[in-house]
């Protein structure tokens, strides 16, 4: 089974890690469902386990890998395969000033996927005190584009001039 192809799958739908979380919890809710109860099927078990977008993908999953879906042993292998394959995804972890909307969320993450591949999430918090830009961390490099970086080096090298101002 192809790592690969199973996160493919399914990272279009996942953008950031309060995301990936929900989804890792939604495949345990499933797991544990698989043995506790005898004679119900995947879809009853989906149903009651996992929230409508993230049943419909492991149905998916199911059928792409030519799974037969009362053959819990290999739905079990399967979802565990993705929990591991979902945990090793890359995270770029991004600072704003703001708390970024849905639509604003999505297009950062179409930025990152159009300039630096698939296979990376986003990990995104608000820190006001950057006032404006972003604070940027990824595979240990980290940039500072925020607005209160930009401000400290102007005040900085313009110390003597703003100094002079002032008297």
């Amino acid at each position: 089974m192809d790592n690969t192809l199973i996160l493919n799958d399914i990272l279009g739908d996942i953008k950031t890690v309060a995301e990936l979380d929900n989804f890792l919890a939604e495949i345990e809710n499933v797991l544990a469902g698989l043995f506790k109860v005898k004679n119900k099927s995947i879809e009853e078990i989906l149903d009651k386990a996992a929230g409508k977008s993230t049943a419909e993908e492991i149905k998916k999953l199911i059928e792409n890998n030519k799974i037969n879906p009362s053959d819990y042993s290999s739905v079990e292998k399967l979802l565990n395969n993705l929990k591991e394959a979902l945990k090793k995804i890359q995270i770029i972890k991004i600072s704003l000033a703001v708390d970024p909307s849905e639509e604003m969320t999505g297009h950062i993450f179409d930025w990152v996927k159009e300039n630096m591949g698939d296979g990376i999430i986003l990990d995104i918090d608000k820190d006001e005190s950057i006032l404006g830009g972003a604070i940027i961390s990824f595979n240990g490099t980290y940039k500072d584009l925020s607005l209160r970086r930009t401000l400290e080096e102007i005040f900085q090298t313009k110390k003597r001039e703003i100094m002079n101002f002032a008297k």
